[in-house]
């Protein structure tokens, strides 16, 4: 027998190789709630990227279907993150904030979280196809932060009525 046949080994069960399955549900229009938003340089695609998951719903909001799908949202290449005004994250934020951003916001993905929007979910194109959050029909419920065009009342101040 040569040295070559003797090296090989059948490779038990214990060390078969494993991957995550990511859920998949019929395409079609679903109620969801986003609840995790996160950016970071993905190194596979060499740019920035924001990833929101979410967890659908069913349509008396009860139920949940599915959970973790994602969305992803390209933020450039540079060194730094950048909503390009053509760019989907840009009029997505503007949407989910419910209006353009002040000047000097920093457009933070929390906008997003503990939401719940109308989306459309569909197949990705891989050998092994999951659902995606292929775009954001329209937000069910407004952001929790209040703002206001009046400066803040300072404690123990008065404002005056006239």
């Amino acid at each position: 027998m040569s040295s070559k046949r003797s090296s090989l080994r059948l490779v038990p069960l214990d060390d078969a190789i494993d991957w995550v399955a990511y859920p998949r549900i019929a395409p079609g229009e679903y109620f969801a709630n986003c609840y995790w938003a996160k950016r970071y340089k993905d190194p596979g695609m060499r740019r920035w990227t924001c990833l929101l998951r979410w967890d659908v719903l069913s349509d008396d909001l009860l139920n949940t279907i599915a959970k973790c799908i994602p969305l992803w949202f390209a933020l450039g290449d540079a060194d730094k993150p950048r909503a390009s005004r053509r760019g989907k994250y840009l009029r997505e934020w503007a949407r989910a904030n419910g209006g353009p951003p002040e000047r000097g916001d920093r457009l933070s993905p929390h906008v997003f979280t503990r939401r719940i929007a109308r989306v459309e979910i569909g197949d990705t194109d891989s050998p092994a196809p999951y659902s995606v959050v292929k775009r954001i029909i329209r937000w069910e419920t407004r952001t929790s932060v209040i703002r206001s065009s009046s400066p803040p009342v300072k404690a123990g101040s008065r404002r005056s009525l006239q």
